[in-house]
This record gives structure tokens, sequence and C-alpha cells, in this order.
């Protein structure tokens, strides 16, 4: 059984949520996760940052840098 990797980010509701990582890309020198919830067709983009030795997740919004991220992904997995 294949293991998969996830992360917990807090929501808007300060509750922790556990997304299933499906992907990370690089993108203007900045690294991008691209995770989901678990058997769920939805997507979304995190900006990973490392802040004195811990990984910190960003959420992207719809926006420029969302579209970058969207078509580097894309390019990735073509």
């Amino acid at each position: 059984m294949k293991s998969v990797e996830t992360i917990t980010v807090v929501n808007e509701f300060g509750k922790n949520v556990v997304l299933d990582l499906i992907d990370a890309v690089k993108v203007d020198g900045n690294e991008y996760v691209i995770v989901g919830p678990k058997d769920s067709d939805e997507a979304y983009a995190y900006k990973s940052v490392v802040k004195n030795g811990e990984t910190e997740y960003f959420s992207v919004g719809v926006g420029p840098e969302f579209k970058k991220v969207l078509d580097e992904y894309n390019q990735h997995t073509s």
C-alpha cells in the first residue's frame, strides 16, 4: 500500500485540516504544494515557506500568483 504524504493547515474557522499532498512545484523561486482533501477531486495551492526550521503553508487565492502556479502544475503533469 502506497503511503500518502499529508500537511495540516488551519482553516478560516481555526480548525486543523489534514490535506493529501498531490504534487509540489517551483515558481519564480518559490515552492508551492498542491493539496486536496482525501477522496476528493478538489485541489488547493499553498506557498511553502521555511521559518526557523519549520515549514509554514500560506493559501494562494485566485489571482496572478495562483494562475502561475496552475500553469506550472499543468506543464509539470503533462
